[in-house]
């Protein structure tokens, strides 16, 4: 792992574990302060590693961009945040069950900070049920359509698909979720009717977003689905294991097959103590397909470039797909997804 990449990811320990500087910042001496800011980027950490410099009082020769990322991040999240604020007022006007997936709750949950992440879209969660009425709020609230196309119906698009696109007019991505994962087999027990935890995010704003229990193991399949390739879910993931105690790790990993998370956890546990040196359940067994995730994701953080923008860079995520949980039969249905997705395109 190249020495910038490990001072990204230290940065990021920095931002939720705390404490003391002095370690940080021997790290960070004559370090390659625009190749950091590059990395930075690549992984959409760049409020994170700005925070951790401004804390160890480091200015480093290439780090200025950050600071300036770090503003507009901010600014942007809080045009974000009033908007969900906008969002969700208008959802519960209408009755209409519904949860804030990542974002702005995450920041604060993560990081105690909403404001610290960038943050593209907005990602909302309701019932399968609940997506004509809820394309209807969006409607009256001046989003239109982008995928699918805007002539066709977006419950039978969702009878297929686990998200639309839909934006507003001030440019404001919004992903509208009826299900969690793309594998409909994956997390199924992960619905909009569930008890919310409510984020404060900033002024009278609070946001609901999943309850406890299935935070971690929705990041867990979310990073999973995309091997993990920005660093920034993983350092996330990381932060709010850290928070945990022994006994709740515990119970995580033992939960996490039965709700139905695939080995995800498992794999995304292991892949955080080796990069963050979080904790793992003692008892913690990592089989062969969640060391393969590992791998895959182990490859997808250390290369430099966008998986998009290497030949066959996306092939790694497809194979950690094909991994998210045992056995054959779910091997073979997530293969046929992929199979149809790609002649959908």
């Amino acid at each position: 792992m190249e020495p910038s990449l490990t001072l990204l990811i230290a940065c990021c320990r920095f931002g939720y574990e705390g404490g003391e500087s002095d370690g940080l910042r021997r790290l960070l001496k004559d370090a390659d302060g625009a190749r950091l800011s590059e990395l930075a980027r690549r992984h959409r950490v760049e409020g994170v590693v700005w925070r951790a410099l401004k804390a160890c009082s480091v200015m480093l020769p290439g780090t200025a961009p950050l600071a300036a990322d770090s503003q507009k991040i901010a600014a942007d999240g809080l045009r974000m945040a009033v908007e969900s604020g906008r969002l969700t007022a208008a959802f519960a006007r209408a009755s209409l069950p519904h949860l804030f997936l990542k974002g702005q709750a995450l920041g604060r949950l993560a990081w105690g900070d909403p404001l610290i992440k960038r943050q593209i879209d907005i990602d909302l969660l309701v019932m399968p049920q609940g997506i004509a009425k809820a394309a209807t709020v969006l409607a009256g609230l001046g989003y239109v359509q982008e995928l699918p196309d805007p002539s066709v119906d977006p419950s039978d698009w969702h009878r297929s698909h686990k998200e639309s696109v839909w934006r507003n007019d001030d440019g404001i991505m919004l992903d509208l979720h009826s299900r969690v994962a793309d594998h409909p087999g994956l997390l199924p027990q992960v619905a909009a009717t569930m008890s919310p935890v409510m984020v404060p995010i900033v002024g009278a704003i609070s946001l609901p977003t999943l309850p406890d229990r299935l935070r971690l193991p929705y990041l867990a399949v979310h990073g999973t689905s995309s091997a993990w390739f920005r660093l920034k879910w993983l350092a996330e993931f990381a932060a709010l294991v850290h928070q945990l105690s022994p006994a709740a790790l515990d119970t995580l990993a033992d939960e996490a097959p039965r709700l139905g998370a695939g080995r995800t956890v498992t794999a995304a546990l292991a892949l955080s103590h080796r990069l963050f040196g979080t904790r793992v359940p003692e008892n913690l067994w990592v089989d062969g397909g969640a060391a393969k995730i590992v791998k895959l994701s182990l490859a997808q953080i250390e290369n430099p470039r966008e998986p998009t923008e290497r030949r066959f860079g996306t092939l790694g995520i497809h194979r950690a797909q094909l991994l998210m949980a045992p056995g054959s039969h779910f091997f073979l249905s997530e293969l046929w997804r992929q199979l149809g997705a790609a002649l959908i395109r």
